[in-house]
């Protein structure tokens, strides 16, 4: 059962039962409940397991009705379907010691499982019993687990059976309706199907004449930003720079001071605006959803930054980074304005130490307050913690906002997007980031991304 097409095969025939999402049912219930009675444990559940999940049929003792099928200890079983799956202590198997189900809830710490086989060899799921302790269970206690997985599979058999039969009684009640009737309400529905289609067609064709117009307005807001006002910005900057070198002798300490300024506002003005636009382009634009290694996007940044690192004699400590799903550009964006940040805000004469470390946490244990807005039950966390100046706390909350910033132009050189880009990235991932610090003490900034 390990092909493509055997796979495919299984699912085909798991479909064919029409089980999946349907109610409870008491005699399903009923086995479970005997199941976890005869072996003595907290949890029994009936299983089947689909492309992306396990769905419980029935879920004795364990209030969730599916989990994803990578987390699954009955998936474990499809390989080899004529053999119990038994697990004493999942903390000392290397299949599940790290599983999340294992670290949190529902903290499965023995399994024992009976795959159920249909009559044509698919194994559909499996019948499986839980506890949060190490345990064993005696020959008896197997047979008897046996038998009922057995049931489960003869009460899935009947199923299929009787939807056949009911299906075969609906069929035929069509059959024998009048011929005359079917045409007339065939044609009323098709009529009214047309009407609903020009009116669909309608509503989709003024709303692309919507997106046509915000595309076309988002267009030239780019244009304008990234020509119409660099442009006059870079003759500014330009003549300033011409005045200072060619009529230096003509002007007074005071008309150079404020061609000196003026030069440096129009670079300010460039960064602002190419900030702005990098902004509105997150904001807009629909992330990739690929597999992204972190290790690739931060060693690409830290070549980007390879100069400003050898400049302030860093050290830049990396641990271990995730694969997660999404947008290269964009989360390497995040990791080159938090790093960037990590160089900048550094004590005077101290050689900043950044490290970045990554983690796995469960959704229980998010940090208060932190909602994101996809609903995984677990998160990567990469922490980026710098030894620079810090913060203080109430500070927290307004980092993140656009234009908001804790120190002046003349301390630190920046616009006030960077990290309000940051939380963008983070949110079009589904996830989230938070930042902790004190004065004198550094930051950390923790970035949760879905697993």
């Amino acid at each position: 059962m390990g092909s493509s097409s055997g796979e495919e095969d299984r699912i085909k025939a798991l479909n064919e039962y029409a089980i999946l999402d349907t109610l409870p049912e008491q005699t399903y219930d009923d086995i479970t409940a005997l199941a976890s009675q005869i072996c003595q444990t907290p949890i029994a559940l009936i299983t089947l397991i689909d492309e992306k999940r396990q769905w419980f049929k029935s879920n004795h003792g364990l209030p969730l009705r599916e989990t994803p099928r990578e987390f699954s200890f009955c998936a474990h079983s499809l390989a080899k379907p004529d053999e119990p799956l038994v697990v004493t202590d999942s903390r000392e198997d290397e299949r599940f010691m790290n599983n999340p189900l294992v670290q949190a809830n529902p903290h499965i710490i023995f399994y024992a499982g009976i795959p159920l086989v249909d009559v044509n060899g698919f194994p559909l799921g499996s019948l499986c019993v839980i506890d949060h302790k190490p345990k064993q269970l005696s020959p008896e206690q197997l047979t008897a687990l046996r038998t009922l997985a057995k049931q489960v599979t003869n009460l899935l058999a009947l199923k299929k059976a009787n939807d056949i039969s009911r299906k075969s009684e609906e069929a035929y009640r069509a059959l024998a309706a009048d011929l005359e009737q079917q045409v007339l309400q065939r044609t009323k529905a098709l009529a009214t199907a047309n009407l609903e289609l020009v009116a669909l067609n309608s509503e989709l064709s003024q709303a692309n004449e919507r997106l046509v117009r915000s595309n076309t307005n988002l267009q030239q807001f780019a244009y304008i930003a990234s020509h119409d006002l660099q442009e006059p910005l870079r003759k500014i900057q330009s003549f300033g720079s011409l005045l200072s070198e060619q009529y230096a002798d003509v002007l007074d300490g005071h008309g150079l001071d404020m061609l000196k300024r003026m030069t440096s506002a129009g670079k300010r003005m460039s960064t602002l605006i190419r900030d702005l636009l990098s902004y509105s382009r997150i904001s807009t634009q629909r992330e990739a959803n690929v597999s992204v290694s972190l290790t690739t996007v931060i060693d690409d940044v830290l070549t980007n930054l390879e100069l400003s690192v050898i400049e302030e004699g860093a050290q830049v400590i990396v641990e271990p980074m995730p694969i997660v799903l999404g947008d290269a550009l964009q989360l390497n964006q995040l990791f080159q304005n938090l790093i960037s940040n990590a160089l900048k805000f550094h004590k005077l004469g101290v050689p900043p130490v950044i490290q970045i470390k990554a983690a796995w946490v469960a959704a229980e244990h998010l940090p208060p307050g932190t909602q994101p807005p996809g609903k995984a039950i677990a998160y990567h966390r990469i922490d980026v913690i710098d030894n620079g100046i810090g913060f203080e706390e109430k500070y927290v909350d307004r980092i993140f906002q656009v234009f908001q910033r804790l120190h002046g132009n003349s301390q630190y050189v920046g616009t006030g997007v960077g990290l309000a880009i940051c939380e963008k990235v983070a949110i079009n991932h589904g996830g989230a980031i938070v930042a902790s610090s004190q004065p004198g003490n550094g930051a950390t900034f923790s970035v949760y991304l879905p697993v």
